[in-house]
């Protein structure tokens, strides 16, 4: 669900790769016998086995409808219950390798070999909640370093700074106000009103801004497919809230689930009894019945005037 796995996943990667360095580094022994590779190579094991489960639990709470908005309620929830399956791992692979984090009593009994099975048992328990809390801070700020990406697009900082109104670049982008070139309405014509601010719609969630003329937007689920003629790109959005803030001398929703920009259709086809766009970018976009009237008359060619005979 996130598209912080998808969109980030660079920025991810190289944060958990450098705090395994830095801890590898900062580390002032090691076990007996380990080469230094073998030092970096255990402390990038491990955290890339914390980074995995923490962005793990992130997308399957972040999959959960009452949370699919609430991003960094889900990060903190993923933070905390990734928590047990990283301690139980690390330890797993650290008794493996001759490196037990908990203390002796694991698996031991107390020197006198008197206590029952009861008190080790209760002894490991401890050991394990000890082991837990020991590790926390650790991961809890690694996962607070994951998320620092999703943090600053979220935020004001760092974000792309949108077109200012009235250029060419706004208009294409979606402002409804006309560029700069645009000429002055003619006397007496009513200017059209805009009903909407163009410029805080959809854009605000965009990762960065969109390269390229829009062509085209396709509905899938909870998402929207964004087409231009440089990229494709989903964003988590509504269909009929992004059609209803672009500008209408864009284009126009041909289909519950397609809206197309008008400098982006080559032609209008017919096949099978049903209407077909066919757009620059190849792609072929359904018309449906419902606006299959203002499709004729926007894009079918129109018939030339005939020429009356000259008797």
């Amino acid at each position: 669900m996130f598209s912080m796995i998808r969109t980030h996943a660079l920025q991810v990667v190289f944060l958990a790769l450098t705090a395994a360095l830095l801890l590898a580094s900062s580390q002032i022994s090691r076990p007996e016998g380990w080469p230094l590779a073998g030092l970096y190579g255990y402390w990038i094991v491990r955290i890339l086995i914390e980074a995995g489960l923490f962005l793990a639990f992130a997308e399957l709470i972040g999959r959960l409808p009452v949370l699919r908005t609430r991003r960094m309620i889900c990060f903190a929830l993923a933070a905390v219950v990734s928590l047990f399956p990283f301690v139980l791992s690390i330890t797993a692979m650290d008794l493996i390798l001759g490196l037990p984090e908990l203390d002796g009593s694991i698996g031991m009994l107390p020197v006198e070999g008197l206590a029952s099975a009861d008190q080790t048992g209760n002894t490991q328990i401890g050991s394990f909640f000890r082991e837990v809390f020991f590790l926390s801070d650790n991961h809890l700020a690694l996962c607070l370093l994951l998320t620092a990406p999703e943090i600053f697009r979220t935020s004001n900082v760092f974000r792309p700074a949108m077109p200012m109104p009235g250029t060419a670049e706004a208009f294409v982008s979606g402002d409804n106000s006309p560029p700069a070139d645009t000429p002055a309405p003619r006397p007496g014509s009513a200017e059209p009103k805009a009903e909407h601010d163009w410029a805080l719609g959809y854009q605000r969630h965009l990762d960065r801004p969109l390269q390229g003329d829009l062509l085209r937007i396709e509905a899938q689920e909870h998402y929207v497919r964004l087409v231009t003629r440089s990229e494709n790109r989903m964003l988590l959005y509504r269909f009929n809230d992004i059609v209803a803030e672009l500008a209408p001398a864009l284009g126009m929703q041909v289909h519950r689930s397609h809206w197309v920009a008008f400098n982006a259709v080559e032609r209008l086809a017919r096949e099978d009894s049903r209407l077909w766009l066919l757009l620059q970018d190849g792609s072929r976009i359904p018309v449906s019945r419902k606006y299959a009237d203002e499709a004729k008359h926007r894009f079918a060619p129109q018939p030339e005037p005939t020429k009356k005979a000259v008797s």
